[in-house]
């Protein structure tokens, strides 16, 4: 009897011991792993450099031709300003070329993946082209003589810097990549200059009435624009701190209008005296895209927490 109830203690005690040892490893807590977010790659401020190409957008160049002056129509009875379109017509100046600078910007994430912000920038530019066109003039005069004119209007314009204020709406697709649109105020420096030249004649003249000598004429301009500007693009962070971008854009200055000094149709049988006198009027817009890349460096990156475990 004594041997069984012993027997009996043993085998309780080891439950005993069993169920102790298994309830003290249920209280071991298994350890805490903080899983980091992905860290704020893009809020903060950001400076950089861009480089691209420049296209004009609006490339036909208007030239019209108006008389100020016409004694010829009054001494030989024919409409005044007859010989005016001399030089009316359309260049094309197929503008483009280089454009390059720095920007500056601060970007907000509104949350984890949308981004408000506003960047500046200021390029050089090389955004420029010319053409030529040619006009036409002719009336008979009361004695039934052919008076001809005909001229040739030499365009050329662009863009010699252009800088832009703009906001920027942003989706982060993943934690280093950046889609957004752009737009906002646009400015720049503007130029451009116009030549004309000329010929007065009279074909099948009986007595061989002398050809009039026609005047060069020039005119320029050269002004700051202001306008709009738009696009999108997407930005990519290769490294901590170091993002490239690649962007549209396009523009809208406006356009400006600029005419020549006046030209003189000279009258042969007075030397120096003035027969007619023209000035040629030029309208030219500043519009186009610029396809460029960049590289910023910002300010704001936070590296991402460590892992910590709890035991």
């Amino acid at each position: 009897m004594k041997r069984l109830a012993a027997t009996f203690a043993c085998i309780l005690s080891g439950v005993v011991a069993a169920y102790a040892e298994e309830a003290a490893l249920a209280k071991i807590v298994a350890p805490a792993v903080v899983v980091p977010l992905p860290p704020p790659l893009w809020g903060g401020v950001y400076v950089g450099l861009n480089a691209g190409w420049g296209f004009g957008g609006s490339n036909d160049v208007p030239t019209f031709g108006t008389s100020i002056y016409d004694w010829a129509a009054g001494a030989l009875g024919m409409p005044f300003g007859f010989s005016s379109p001399y030089v009316t017509g359309l260049a094309r100046l197929e503008q483009s070329g280089f454009v390059g600078g720095a920007q500056l910007g601060y970007n907000h994430l509104w949350s984890p993946n949308i981004l408000l912000g506003v960047e500046t920038d200021i390029d050089g530019a090389i955004i420029r082209g010319s053409g030529s066109s040619q006009g036409f003039a002719g009336a008979v005069d009361a004695d039934d003589l052919l008076h001809l004119q005909t001229g040739v209007a030499s365009t050329r314009a662009g863009l010699s810097w252009l800088g832009s204020l703009r906001g920027r709406l942003g989706y982060v697709v993943a934690p280093s990549l950046l889609v957004y649109g752009t737009g906002g105020l646009a400015y720049g420096g503007g130029f451009a200059n116009v030549f004309t030249y000329g010929a007065h004649w009279h074909p099948l003249d009986p007595i061989g009435h002398p050809d009039n000598p026609v005047t060069p004429n020039w005119g320029n301009y050269s002004d700051t624009r202001t306008g709009w500007i738009a696009g999108g693009g997407f930005e990519f962070m290769f490294a901590p701190r170091w993002s490239l971008k690649v962007e549209g854009l396009y523009y809208d200055l406006g356009s400006a209008t600029l005419s020549t000094s006046p030209s003189a149709v000279i009258n042969p049988e007075a030397p120096g005296s003035i027969a007619i006198l023209n000035i040629a009027t030029t309208r030219v817009k500043y519009d186009g895209a610029i396809a460029r890349f960049g590289v910023d460096y910002h300010f704001g990156w936070v590296d991402p927490p460590p892992v910590v475990a709890k035991y």
